[in-house]
């Protein structure tokens, strides 16, 4: 099978690992800590800790790997905990979403926060009571604009400006649809703990040389930036179903629209139904989406994951795995490097499946 985003499922793509146990080490004084995956940003190493697991707080710690005592600095937010993992902006500030729950003092809840990247400190944040996250922040540039996204229980996606999170004050978005722009119907939700964005270039004939030749700021001013949304449950009745009827769940590909400064978010298109679908990834404007078919509950036997590929523009389904897997999938097992796209099993096997960069259809033989 030769395609673009076309992975192929190899004879010798399955490889038995032994499972990580799960996320829990000791932070400074905190041991067992429940911890997100840790990021590195030059020699600085960063993670977040919530659900008071072994009675660390809710909050965001950092380690200075350079220094000789290996210090380490933290911000916990005295409210709710941290969603997902923390962003990065271009001058190093660091976001992090903080979830539904009591605050005291100056805590934060329902909130993004923008943290100085070394001390740890509040530079400035957005809080509003209905905005309960779910998803960690994901930033995105526009023009000379860079964006905070991130999703909120009930399926909607709020943009904040990085450089002023929630204007004088702290509760004005650069955009929020009201509680009936959601684009889920009543009992979906966001099904993964963060979106997912890639812009398509808009560069008429542009060659890949000469698309790779243009400024950072050409290519953002003549782009189409894409959010991808996963959700669990049935789409509103509003919103358009390119590839079948959704049942349990899909992603979601919300195109940015700008109209005179005025930003939004519409529906470009809509995946297959997806069995709990993880946070897509893309590759040169091919989208991949994992249905994991995670079992909703722990008595539950789930279903056998799934890995299609659609045009990222279009919607267009380019190929599917079908029945190559035969379990569901672990949670934050999707990646891509080396041409191969990665999913780990629930019983330890790792599927490699080959991609190949040429934009052709194919019927997936």
């Amino acid at each position: 099978m030769e395609a673009p985003g076309a992975p192929t499922r190899r004879a010798d793509s399955r490889t038995t690992v032994t499972r990580a146990s799960p996320n829990q080490a000791s932070i400074g004084r905190r041991p067992l800590a429940r911890w997100s995956s840790p990021i590195a940003v030059d020699t600085m190493l960063y993670t977040a800790t919530s659900a008071g697991c072994g009675g660390a707080p809710h909050g965001v710690w950092a380690i200075d790997l350079d220094s000789d005592t290996k210090p380490v600095v933290s911000w916990k937010t005295n409210g709710g905990p941290v969603v997902g993992a923390v962003a990065f902006a271009s001058n190093g500030t660091l976001f992090a979403a903080i979830g539904a729950g009591q605050t005291t003092g100056d805590g934060k809840a329902n909130a993004i926060v923008a943290l100085d990247p070394k001390t740890l400190q509040v530079k400035d944040w957005f809080t509003q009571p209905a905005a309960e996250f779910v998803t960690g922040p994901t930033i995105l540039r526009h023009n000379d604009k860079e964006i905070v996204a991130a999703a909120t229980k009930d399926g909607r996606v709020l943009l904040l400006d990085a450089t002023s999170l929630g204007g004088t004050n702290h509760a004005t978005p650069l955009h929020a649809p009201n509680s009936t722009g959601t684009w889920l119907e009543a009992g979906a939700t966001v099904s993964a703990d963060a979106l997912a964005t890639w812009q398509q270039s808009n560069a008429a004939g542009a060659t890949g040389s000469a698309a790779a030749a243009a400024s950072a700021q050409t290519r953002s001013d003549s782009a189409t930036s894409w959010i991808l949304l996963p959700i669990a449950g049935r789409l509103a009745s509003g919103v358009t179903s390119t590839n079948g009827a959704i049942a349990t769940g899909a992603v979601i590909a919300l195109k940015l629209i700008d109209a005179g400064g005025a930003l939004s978010l519409e529906p470009g298109w809509v995946s297959d139904n997806l069995s709990a679908p993880a946070t897509p990834l893309t590759v040169n404007g091919v989208v991949f989406t994992l249905a994991t078919g995670l079992p909703a509950t722990p008595a539950a036997r789930g279903t056998q994951a799934v890995l299609n590929a659609y045009d990222g523009a279009t919607g267009r389904r380019l190929w599917s795995s079908d029945t190559a897997m035969t379990t569901f999938a672990s949670p934050g097992s999707l990646w891509t490097g080396l041409g191969q796209v990665y999913v780990g099993a629930h019983d330890g096997t790792l599927y490699a499946f080959g991609f190949n960069d040429e934009r052709r259809h194919t019927n997936g033989e």
